[in-house]
């Protein structure tokens, strides 16, 4: 199993991507670091060197996170991004990881390594723990406009996904709503409900309004882009607030700071519930390339569970369920 790493992806890229990497390769896995290998080759000195299961491919541009994703596809041809989506095209690697810009994450899979057959539009998926099981949330970001049939779609990908990951044979499938009775939400929730009830292998559940997400009601959760990527943010600034606000009371005072320190490790575990980033990050679906985008300012532990992740959902066949579904779907519907 390969994995290639935009290792010049991220904020603070190279030294987490590196060091994410070595922390991974403890593993068994062979990891492709792929970026400039002068800039490489001095990061990997301060770590002490790489152990032999990590290679270095030399990519001479990066994609920075304010450029915009056909530029970065167009104009760096040689970017650390693109030659890893390559390397996946060409068979030298079985997943992608990058930790950079994920629009152009987007347009480098869909253009390098083209969509899946079948596949409308490619979607971001976001995984949490929850108290029940893990579930997945699609699209979080990849389209802002959606039709129907889209979002049933999604439904497919994310069933195929939660089998690969964690081998849920009969997913169960939830539509994000703001209400849980079937005549609520938009023109498209309403017409989107309609197709999802008659998806082949598939067990629909109905309507989930947001705060049903971690309560285990479904495994895959759809959405349009917009609306997902607005959840996740929100989400995300949440979850930074109430740590802020933790960190503030427990320095208060000396009794604080040893509440603080007692609850620590079950406050560490509560959040890993609605944290994304348990899994390294975000999963790109409808291309032909494993691929998971992580946050810009993931640590090296972050990185390295993206890299474990990557390689799991490659080897139990993400890509053949995905596909296996979609024809499905369309032989039942001559669509």
């Amino acid at each position: 199993m390969r994995i290639a790493l935009d290792a010049m992806g991220g904020d603070n890229a190279p030294g987490p991507t590196v060091q994410g990497a070595i922390e991974a390769a403890e593993d068994g896995l062979h990891i492709i670091l792929v970026g400039d290998e002068a800039v490489l080759r001095d990061e990997i000195a301060t770590q002490g060197g790489l152990p032999p299961n990590v290679h270095l491919h030399h990519a001479s541009e990066v994609v920075e996170m304010d450029d915009g994703p056909r530029d970065a596809f167009r104009r760096k041809k040689d970017s650390s991004l693109r030659v890893a989506f390559e390397l996946v095209r060409s068979g030298q690697a079985d997943a992608v990881v990058t930790m950079g810009n994920s629009g152009a994450a987007l347009a480098m899979g869909m253009f390098v390594c083209q969509r899946l057959e079948g596949v409308r539009r490619p979607a971001i998926s976001a995984l949490f723990s929850g108290r029940e099981g893990p579930a997945v949330l699609l699209d979080v970001g990849a389209n802002t406009e959606c039709r129907p049939d889209h979002l049933a779609d999604f439904g497919l990908m994310g069933s195929a996904l939660m089998q690969a990951a964690f081998g849920i044979d009969q997913p169960r499938l939830g539509l994000l709503s703001n209400g849980e009775e079937d005549g609520k939400g938009t023109e498209l929730t309403r017409e989107t409900a309609t197709l999802l009830a008659d998806l082949p292998g598939i067990e629909y559940t109905g309507p989930i309004e947001p705060g049903e997400l971690l309560t285990n009601r479904a495994d895959v959760i759809v959405t349009d882009g917009w609306t997902g990527n607005i959840l996740i943010k929100t989400a995300e600034a949440i979850i930074s607030h109430f740590r802020k606000l933790v960190r503030e009371a427990s320095d208060r005072n000396v009794m604080s700071q040893a509440g603080a320190l007692l609850l620590k490790p079950s406050l560490r575990e509560a959040l890993a519930e609605v944290d994304y980033s348990e899994y390294g990050g975000g999963i790109l679906l409808g291309i032909d390339a494993c691929a998971v985008i992580g946050h810009g300012a993931a640590e090296s532990t972050e990185i390295a569970k993206a890299i474990r992740f990557a390689r799991q959902i490659s080897e139990h066949g993400l890509l053949q369920r995905i596909q296996a579904s979609l024809t499905e779907r369309s032989l039942g519907t001559g669509s």
